[in-house]
C-alpha cells in the first residue's frame, strides 16, 4: 500500500488527474491523462461564471438554467451515451433532465480546473478503513498550472471566489439581514 501510495503521489504531484473530469471537459480518447472540452457542456460554463460575476446565486443561476432547458450534467452524459455500441454502457435519461439544483451550481463555482490547472490532493481520509473523506486546507493542494484547455479565465474565477466569499442572503424585500457579516461591538 505505501508503494501505491507513492505512484499515486507521483501521478498527482506531476500534473496528470486524479479523478474524473469536471462539466464541461471530458477525457480524451488518444491520452486518458489529458482532459479537452466538450463542446456541448463547455458553453454552459461560461454563462454560469457570467450570472454569478452578475450578482446572481445558485439558486438563481439553477432557475435560469432550468428555463433555459439546459441539459443537466447526468442527462448530458445520458444523451452522449445514446449511441454508445454496447448496450450496457448506455445510461439513462433522468425523469427531469432540466431540474438543476443549487448545489451543483456551487459545485461548478469552486472548481479551479476550469482555469486549465490541476488540483490533486483536495481531501484525504485518516485510515483505509475510514470511508469519509475531509477536505484539505486550499493552500495544501497540489496545483499544476496549464494542464489542459482553457475554459474561464483566472481573473473571472477570482472575481466569482470573491463575491462568494462576500456573499449576504438577501431576504424577500430585497434587504440584506443584520447578521449577514461579522458585528463588532461599541467596545472593540
Amino acid at each position: 500500500s505505501k508503494k501505491v501510495r507513492v505512484v499515486f503521489r507521483q501521478k498527482g504531484t506531476s500534473g496528470k488527474h486524479l479523478g474524473k473530469p469536471p462539466y464541461g471537459y471530458r477525457t480524451d480518447p488518444a491520452d486518458k491523462d489529458h482532459w479537452i472540452i466538450d463542446e456541448d457542456a463547455a458553453p454552459v460554463v461560461k454563462p454560469i461564471f457570467d450570472l454569478a460575476i452578475d450578482g446572481k446565486g445558485p439558486e438563481q443561476i439553477a432557475r435560469i438554467l432550468e428555463q433555459d432547458k439546459v441539459l443537466t450534467t447526468k442527462a448530458l452524459y445520458a444523451k452522449q451515451s445514446e449511441n454508445h455500441p454496447d448496450p450496457k454502457k448506455r445510461k439513462k435519461m433522468p425523469e427531469r433532465p432540466y431540474h438543476w439544483i443549487g448545489q451543483s451550481v456551487v459545485g461548478i463555482l469552486e472548481r479551479m480546473e476550469y482555469t486549465g490547472c490541476t488540483c490533486n490532493f483536495k481531501t484525504y481520509s485518516k485510515s483505509y478503513k475510514n470511508k469519509k473523506r475531509i477536505r484539505k486546507d486550499p493552500s495544501e493542494w497540489v496545483r499544476v498550472e496549464g494542464t489542459h484547455e482553457v475554459i474561464i479565465s483566472k481573473d473571472v474565477f477570482d472575481r466569482v471566489q470573491e463575491q462568494i466569499a462576500t456573499r449576504r442572503r438577501s431576504m424577500k424585500d430585497q434587504t440584506t439581514q443584520i447578521f449577514s457579516r461579522p458585528l463588532k461591538c461599541a467596545g472593540c
